[in-house]
Parts: C-alpha cells; structure tokens; sequence
C-alpha cells in the first residue's frame, strides 16, 4: 500500500512551495484541510479527460486537500494562479492519519474521482486498483472498501448533498484573504 503525504514532499516537480496545515472543527466539517502553494514547478502538469487537455499544476497553483475525520476519502481541490477551480480530486483510501512531524498522509487505494468545473465526473485509476490486487499489494476486502466508498460518494455528488466540494472553496477564500 501506498502512504501518501499532504505537503507532496515526494513529487520532484516541485522546486518551490510554501505548505500550510490547518486543524478544523466546524459545523459541516471537522478534519484537516492543507494547502500545497505551487510557487515554482519543473514544468506544467497536464490530465487528459475525452480529448479535452486540463493543466492541473503549474507555477502559481494551489492545492487544497480535505481530510475530513473518520473517512475513507480525501477531497483536493486543484486552483489556478487567479484561484480558479481546476478539478477536484477524491482520492479512495484505507486510512488516514498523521505523521510525528505534523504532516497528513493517507493509504491509497488507488481509486480516484475527478470532477471538473462543469460538473462532469470521473471515475480513473480502476485498472491500477486491479492491478494491485492481482499484484497482492490490496486485498480483495480493500477493493471493496474502495468501490463502496466511491459509490457513495458519486451518489452523494450526484443527488447534490456532497458539501466538501463547497467546503474546500471557503476553505480556499479564507486563506487567500488572509
């Protein structure tokens, strides 16, 4: 299984970046929010959705990421340099925590829903969910625990009662006006 950390200390496109972690227990969320400020990258990083080519990373970029307490999910809203939403990223995990030195992290199972500003979703990433499955990294149990938690959250998105995506923006506003 895969540990993945909030302040992408492991991705080399980043040359500089300014990290920020914040506790938060609210009404509507409590968990951790983190802000990735993408100062300054090695170069532009571009997805691919049905022919339509969306920038997800470059200089001046932010990413918010939610890890809202007791879920099988984290929510990264992707903004431009003019904090401009770009997509938003629900990544499907086993678990959740937090480091000795401050830091979130969650274990990645692999799955990941996309959604862009128009509203379309994106179910990506099954094949590397099967593949670590064949490959004895997951459990079947895990693939399930994956799939459910999907479910569910494309069923909450889908009937409007999926608040983080509002959640992340406030998030986002309130920092940007500090």
């Amino acid at each position: 299984m895969i540990r993945k950390y909030a302040d992408r200390t492991d991705w080399g496109r980043i040359v500089e970046k300014e990290f920020t972690v914040i506790p938060v227990k609210t009404i509507g969320f409590s968990g951790t929010v983190t802000l990735v400020e993408l100062l300054k990258v090695k170069e532009p990083l571009y997805k691919q959705y049905e022919g339509r080519q969306v920038c997800i990373a470059d200089n001046g970029y932010k990413w918010l990421q939610l890890f809202p307490e007791h879920a099988h999910y984290t929510v990264t809203a992707m903004y431009d340099e003019h904090n401009r939403d770009v997509q938003r990223v629900v990544s499907i995990c086993k678990c959740q925590g937090v480091s000795d030195g401050g830091i979130p992290w969650y274990e990645d199972l692999f799955l990941h829903l996309v959604i862009l500003p128009s509203g379309e979703l994106y179910v990506i990433d099954q094949e590397r969910l099967e593949e670590a499955v064949r490959g004895g990294v997951l459990t079947q149990e895990d693939a399930e625990l994956a799939w459910k938690t999907a479910n569910h959250v494309m069923d909450e998105y889908r009937t409007g009662s999926f608040d983080l995506l509002v959640v992340a923006d406030k998030h986002m506003q309130a920092l940007v006006e500090e």
